[in-house]
């Protein structure tokens, strides 16, 4: 019972020494002094805490908080340079961003400082870190926030005298849902340095088994703080720093200013990651960075201003302003116009149009009959315009065509894909640009038909003929006009003797052109190819000889075999087709060009598993038959393995050879040797014949061998050469009396006298006479039970009385069915 009890005081302690707790931090560090190769720092750790959920024996744990040191460089801890820091008394976090509310939700957090000072060597880059485990486990947008850790880290570069900017103050404890809030989250820097904020992914830390005052496990460096795997998971809908919690608006922070704002509008725990970087000389030198848990509750106002208008409008275009508003009777906005005094409503959800561009302050005050609320946001307007690119167009032929707005000073997007404030273009088309000083907007849209049409009359005409004839000739058709070099203004010419003759037009979109064609008489070539069949193994000549009245001696020839001469030899069946060139003229023929077919097939090559017996037949008659015995049967009787060729002669006298290939493969045994015997549950391998294509045994395996634990008769059939089956088979048979080698021992029994695992072991072995002994002790070392033979077993009684409900030990050796000593001992439990 006193270890029981210890065991259970360990695990409290543990689990409590692990509570979630974490609320946010940020480290930070000032620059003191210089001394010898070092410089010295102070360095502070703010650490803010969940005083209502967190457990007090962890708050209590984080007394002392452990500041490790990193080098940059090499991402060495440096063990020397390490501190383990006392706490100050916790400042608690009181601010409360609202006004008229009448639930403050139940919401605390303690702030603790953690401050010391470090000395480190000058000229280098060192990571000041503190890690510990854990974060509320009521975090919305991280994954296992119980189980997830926090890490805050500075960064100090040794090389100059910087010290670190440190927030002003601290967000608000509690937000509200659909209530906005607008914080400034600027920090100071004593140095003068420009500063410049943005949001971020915070971090991860220890483990659940480390607090304040352990070390994590910084063996693995991935663990070490400066990496990104240590950042934390986002829960879905959180994907990334700049989506951390829900609002609308969403959360933002102005770069310049520090200024936060955000409107939740879920209830829920989120973390948020800020930060400030530094920049001297517009060089970056350094940040700081906090994240915090934002507590957000679903509130209830006497009465809430809240409203919501883009941040930027066009002059003339209406900005509608969203009333978000909770519990108010009564509205006043002032759109912050100063040129008029017409610039209020008291409508929910008023526009207004702003006439001048500038920056406008908007408030809303509403009001309850017991409280009023006032809200403000800033709106920046900007001059509207109108962009202007030139007309439609059409062009003709070739051109180059300046394109250009007249909207100097904006950003330009053109269909082109440039950004530029004009662009050349050479090609007809639609064009547009888009002119954006956002959210102005404003666009414009040219069209330019390029018209290419040339007149193409085709080259000069040659009528290939042996005398020339009288024609008409037709140019193009859906002209606006022609003008022949005769004068005609028809699409039709009359052509009456052989010259030159021009045309010009001008088409649908009054683009002229013009071009010229001659008409040249010329004698074509004149080729007679025929079809023809012929003996394998042999050629045939073609001839592309041109009959022409004057065969020319620049007649080209061009077959589609690639050859250039008149005649070609070939010996392979086809299409062969030539193109016969007398200069001006072109002529094709064709001739077909195919074997004559014997059909001499002596069919596949075969195998045999034992003796041969094949007959060889051809299917056709021939004028001639030799075998490659020299044979000359028509039919060959073939009783031997090997190759079989014959030899054939047509009428034609064409000469063709056929062989086959008849393979053989002797009777082969499958090797699983005589019958035989086994232990009882014993296992043997049954192994075939080796070098075989496939296995089938009777058990449903496919291997070689197999593992049997069985009587019976096992039977494997196999296949080999190019598909010749055998099976053989072997009968095997247990020895029922023996002990087997691996004894079945049970891990539990019940006394109780219902029929049911009564006595220990009750494995209902036999006795085979062979070396049997078993022993039985209880916790304490004292035998309680012994027996020399398997059938006398323990009934769970020692000296006369039940043995109590307990864990056992037995000791077991025997002499089992392979004639060998075998012994092992194990535990099993005595159940009341």
């Amino acid at each position: 019972m006193k270890k029981t009890l210890a065991t259970i005081s360990l695990l409290l302690s543990l689990l409590t020494a692990n509570a979630t707790h974490i609320v946010g931090g940020e480290f930070m560090y000032k620059y003191l002094s210089t001394s010898g190769g070092n410089k010295n720092y102070q360095v502070t750790l703010n650490l803010y805490i969940d005083c209502i959920n967190g457990s007090q024996a962890a708050i209590d744990q984080d007394e002392y908080g452990l500041f490790n040191v990193f080098k940059v460089s090499n991402k060495a801890l440096q063990v020397n340079l390490c501190k383990s820091v006392l706490r100050n008394t916790p400042s608690r976090v009181n601010d409360v961003n609202y006004k008229c509310i009448k639930n403050k939700p139940n919401a605390c957090v303690d702030k603790y400082v953690y401050t010391t000072t470090i000395s480190l060597p000058i000229n280098d880059n060192f990571i000041v870190s503190f890690e510990r485990c854990c974060r509320n486990n009521t975090i919305t947008n991280i994954v296992n926030p119980s189980g997830t850790g926090a890490t805050y880290f500075t960064t100090i570069n040794t090389g100059n005298t910087n010290s670190s900017p440190s927030f002003k103050s601290l967000p608000p404890n509690f937000l509200c849902t659909n209530a906005p809030l607008k914080f400034d989250h600027s920090a100071i820097d004593i140095d003068g340095d420009s500063l410049v904020y943005e949001l971020f992914q915070p971090y991860d830390g220890a483990g659940t088994n480390t607090n304040t005052a352990s070390r994590p496990d910084y063996s693995d460096p991935t663990n070490r703080p400066h990496y990104p795997q240590k950042l934390i998971v986002w829960e879905a809908g959180y994907a990334t720093y700049t989506n951390q919690i829900d609002g609308n608006p969403t959360l933002t922070i102005d770069p310049k200013t520090g200024k936060l704002t955000l409107t939740p509008t879920q209830p829920g725990q989120f973390v948020i990651g800020i930060k400030v970087k530094e920049y001297r000389n517009g060089v970056f030198i350094g940040e700081t960075k906090r994240d915090f848990q934002f507590n957000v509750s679903i509130c209830v106002f006497d009465v809430v201003s809240s409203f919501f208008v883009p941040s930027v409008g066009c002059t003339g275009n209406a900005v509608t302003f969203n009333n978000r508003s909770q519990g108010a009777t009564t509205y006043l906005w002032n759109f912050g116009d100063t040129s008029t005094l017409k610039d209020t409503s008291i409508f929910t959800n008023p526009s207004y149009t702003y006439p001048k561009p500038g920056t406008y302050n908007v408030t809303l005050i509403s009001r309850s009959n017991s409280c009023v609320d006032t809200s403000d946001y800033d709106i920046t307007i900007k001059q509207n315009f109108k962009v202007k690119i030139p007309n439609d167009t059409l062009v003709c032929g070739a051109f180059s065509k300046l394109l250009f707005t007249n909207t100097p000073g904006k950003q330009y997007l053109w269909n082109t894909g440039s950004s530029a404030p004009s662009i050349t273009v050479n090609k007809g088309g639609q064009y547009w640009v888009k002119v954006t000083d956002a959210p102005c907007v404003s666009s414009d849209t040219i069209n330019i038909t390029n018209d290419l049409f040339k007149l193409n009359l085709g080259p000069d005409s040659v009528i290939c003929r042996d005398s020339f004839v009288q024609f008409f000739y037709q140019g193009p058709p859906g002209m606006k006009t022609y003008l022949w070099s005769d004068g005609n203004n028809q699409r039709t010419v009359f052509i009456p003797s052989l010259k030159s003759y021009w045309l010009t037009v001008t088409n649908q979109n009054n683009c002229p052109s013009s071009d010229t064609i001659a008409f040249v008489l010329y004698s074509p070539p004149k080729i007679f190819l025929n079809d023809t069949l012929f003996c394998k193994n042999t050629s045939v000549v073609l001839n592309g000889q041109s009959y022409s009245i004057k065969t020319l001696p620049e007649t080209l020839y061009q077959w589609n075999t690639g050859d250039t001469s008149a005649k070609i030899r070939v010996g392979l069946p086809g299409q062969y087709v030539v193109k016969v060139r007398n200069k001006l003229c072109t002529v094709f023929d064709t001739a077909n060009i195919d074997f004559i077919q014997t059909g001499l097939d002596l069919g596949n090559d075969t195998f045999y598993c034992g003796p041969v017996d094949r007959w060889l037949r051809p299917k056709d008659t021939y004028a001639k038959y030799i075998w490659h015995d020299n044979s000359e049967t028509i039919n060959y009787h073939a009783t031997t393995a090997g190759w079989k060729k014959l030899t054939i002669v047509t009428k034609e006298g064409c000469i063709e050879s056929d062989s086959v290939f008849i393979a053989q493969y002797p009777v082969r045994d499958g090797g699983l040797g005589k019958d035989t015997a086994i232990c009882l549950s014993a296992a043997v391998i049954l192994t075939a014949a080796d070098s075989m294509n496939q296995y089938w045994w009777n058990t449903g395996a496919t291997t070689r061998s197999i593992v049997v634990e069985s009587h019976g008769t096992y039977v494997v059939r196999f296949k080999y050469g190019q598909g010749c089956i055998n099976a053989d088979s072997i009968r095997i048979q247990e020895q029922p009396d023996a002990l087997p080698i691996d004894m079945f021992m049970p891990n539990a029994f019940t006394p109780n006298d219902d029929g049911v695992n009564d006595v220990y072991p009750g494995n209902k072995y036999s006795d085979p006479g062979s070396e049997y002994n078993l022993a039985i002790y209880n916790r304490w070392g004292e035998k309680i039970f012994e027996s020399k033979s398997p059938k006398v077993t323990w009934d769970g009684q020692y000296k006369g009385n039940l043995a109590p409900q307990d864990v056992y030990v037995f000791y077991v050796k025997y002499v089992a069915c392979d004639d060998k000593l075998h012994w092992f001992r194990g535990t099993f439990t005595l159940l009341r």
